[in-house]
């Protein structure tokens, strides 16, 4: 994961009049534009603070078994009033210590969304001591167990519950596989009854979790923090989340 001297190109902007925020929309195309890497009470910070944001987030693309993207070139035609265009430098051993700490932690998390059934499978992938990942799935029943699954199957020893569907080395490969295994094993045997009671089960979260919230908002309210109007969008965008004033 070692890393000398690399350039990536990122403008800064003043945000509300206090923080300065430090975007990189051509490193991270789907949200670079709009959400920044780091912020800064002064531009100084703002800047120290992308160096070393920006390694760890290299040093996370090297370790996912990724090659670093190469840095390219912001059009000046794209940035509006504020926009300040600048290159940030940086390099993995002055943080050395702290992101391999943090990468002990890094996993990821791969969704398949039955359309169908309205519902959401997930598994997770861990790194394994061979560099691999491991994508480990533990999102089935009892009776599943037989139909999903044979000897060849691994069972994780830190999450017994959780089957080693596979091992892989990036994550495009882990989606692509975890796809196929939801398609071909998962919706092929799971049964309707089954269906039904995860749907029963993921309403009851929801409803619970509704509460939650609305208690959270009536609260708001009682301090006089929120408006009872503003209360009642926010607890309309709780139960409907396509909701929108605009």
């Amino acid at each position: 994961m070692i890393f000398e001297d690399l350039v990536y190109p990122a403008f800064i902007q003043q945000n509300d009049g206090e923080t300065y925020g430090v975007y990189f929309p051509t490193l991270f195309p789907e949200s670079g534009w709009d959400f920044p890497l780091c912020w800064g009470e002064t531009k100084l910070i703002a800047i120290k603070n992308a160096e070393k944001e920006l390694a760890y987030s290299l040093a996370g693309i090297l370790y996912d078994n990724e090659e670093l993207p190469k840095p390219i070139p912001i059009q000046r035609n794209k940035l509006s009033q504020g926009m300040e265009l600048i290159d940030v430098k940086t390099s993995f051993e002055p943080y050395a210590e702290e992101i391999q700490e943090h990468l002990k932690h890094r996993h990821w998390h791969i969704y398949y969304y039955a359309e169908e059934y309205e519902e959401e499978i997930e598994a997770i992938g861990y790194k394994n001591d061979q560099g691999k990942w491991d994508i480990l799935f533990g999102d089935y029943s009892e009776e599943e167990e037989i139909l999903f699954f044979d000897s060849s199957h691994r069972r994780n020893p830190k999450w017994p519950f959780n089957i080693i569907l596979f091992s892989v080395h990036t994550r495009s490969e882990a989606q692509e596989k975890f796809n196929q295994f939801v398609e071909k094993i998962v919706i092929k045997h799971r049964t309707s009854n089954e269906w039904l009671e995860r749907e029963k089960h993921r309403l009851k979260y929801e409803k619970e979790n509704n509460k939650i919230m609305f208690k959270s908002i009536n609260k708001l309210v009682k301090m006089g923090h929120i408006s009872a109007m503003e209360a009642a969008i926010l607890k309309k965008e709780v139960t409907d989340p396509d909701f929108s004033l605009f």
